[in-house]
C-alpha cells in the first residue's frame, strides 16, 4: 500500500480474514456496532471513518502505540490489518466510509514475499472519489479545462457537476485527444490521466466538480 497522500478517495472497500484472530476481533466489534439485524449481507458492513478510528483507538491501542514506536520498515514485516487501516487514515484525508468485507475462505492468504521477507499484501479497492478542477489547475487554466471537458462531451454547458465512472471519463478524454491532438488539449488530458490512471483498474464512481463556489 502506498504511503503517498490520496486526496481522491471517499469510499473504499477492504477485506478482513475470518481465520485471522485480529481481523475476526475487529469484525466482531464492527458487528456489535450495528443494532439492526438485517443489513442485506452477513459478510459486509459500511463503517464511517470516524467510527472506525474510534474502534481502533479504543480496542487496539497497544497495536497503534507499537506502530508509532518503530519505523515503517520494521513494522511492515509483521503488519496487521490494524496497521494498514491506520495508515489509510493518514494517507486518505478525504475518506468518509469504509466497506468492510469478511472472507471466510480458509485457503485465503495475504502473505507475499518482499525482498525475500514475508509480509502482508493489503488490497484496497476505491469505490468512489472526487476531483475538483480548481484544485488541480491554476485559476487562469480553469476556463480552458472546462472548455475541453465540454467539447469532449463530459460536461454540458452550465453543468458544474458530473458523476461518472473513472474508466468512462478517461476513455472519453482519450477519444477527444485522438481527434484534437494539440498542446492545450494534451496538457489538460495528461493532467487528468496522471491523477486518475492509478484508479482505472478499480473503476470507481467519480464526482467531477468544476464550480469553485459550491460547498462540496
Amino acid at each position: 500500500m502506498s504511503t503517498q497522500s490520496d486526496t481522491f478517495s471517499e469510499i473504499i472497500d477492504i477485506t478482513l480474514y475470518k481465520y485471522n484472530s485480529i481481523d475476526l476481533k475487529l469484525w466482531g466489534i464492527i458487528l456489535r456496532g450495528f443494532v439492526a439485524k438485517n443489513h442485506g449481507s452477513d459478510t459486509s458492513r459500511v463503517v464511517s471513518v470516524t467510527t472506525m478510528r474510534e474502534y481502533l483507538t479504543k480496542y487496539f491501542k497497544k497495536d497503534i502505540n507499537r506502530f508509532n514506536a518503530v519505523s515503517d520498515t520494521a513494522i511492515h514485516k509483521e503488519a496487521t490489518s490494524i496497521y494498514f487501516i491506520w495508515q489509510i487514515f493518514d494517507t486518505m484525508p478525504n475518506l468518509k466510509y469504509i466497506r468492510v468485507n469478511l472472507n471466510s475462505n480458509s485457503s485465503y492468504n495475504r502473505i507475499v514475499k518482499v525482498d525475500q521477507a514475508k509480509t502482508i499484501k493489503y488490497d484496497i479497492k476505491v469505490l468512489r472519489g472526487f476531483i475538483r478542477t480548481f484544485d488541480m489547475f491554476h485559476n487562469n487554466e480553469v476556463s480552458l479545462v472546462n472548455r475541453v471537458l465540454h467539447k469532449a462531451g463530459l460536461l454540458e454547458y452550465n453543468e458544474h457537476f458530473k458523476l461518472i465512472k473513472v474508466r468512462d471519463f478517461l476513455n472519453q478524454l482519450d477519444l477527444y485527444l485522438s481527434e484534437n491532438n494539440n498542446g492545450e488539449v494534451f496538457s489538460v488530458t495528461n493532467a487528468f490521466i496522471s491523477k486518475l490512471e492509478g484508479y482505472e483498474a478499480d473503476n470507481p464512481e467519480m464526482l467531477l466538480i468544476t464550480d469553485k463556489d459550491s460547498d462540496i
